[in-house]
């Protein structure tokens, strides 16, 4: 069983439960500061307008700082923000549009009865008759 380390972001103090290799995957693409799932979202987001990683960290924490005091409702908060950063996320216009397939189904779905059931006797649409 993998090893479970408690890591606080960097950004907004929220900790999390991780893996050490997802850990270090994040403090990579982040010059070493953890960041949860939400602040690297934001910080993202904020990279796109041409600027490094660094400065949109500091951008994105600017931003907190001059918008938020610490939450009375962290669970609350955070579930509120996800659900905006979700629908932000569904406006915001696609370089290329998304592409639906139909949803096909495998061989192994369908039931593979040959012959018509044998009735047995006492037994009546799935119920037992006395």
């Amino acid at each position: 069983m993998a090893t479970i380390e408690t890591v606080k972001c960097y950004c907004c103090g929220l900790t999390e439960e991780c893996t050490p290799p997802y850990i270090d995957g994040v403090r990579e693409r982040y010059q070493g500061r953890w960041i949860c799932g939400l602040c690297a979202e934001a910080v993202k987001e904020e990279a796109q307008r041409d600027i490094t990683t660094d400065e949109a960290i500091n951008r994105h924490m600017n931003f907190r700082s001059s918008t938020s005091s610490p939450p009375n409702k962290p669970t609350q908060d955070l579930i509120i923000a996800m659900k905006h950063l979700l629908f932000r996320s569904l406006d915001s216009p696609r370089k290329q549009p998304l592409k639906f397939r139909p949803l096909g189904r495998s061989r192994s779905c369908f039931s593979t009865q040959a012959a018509e059931p044998q009735s047995q006797p006492g037994i009546l649409q799935g119920r037992e008759t006395s």
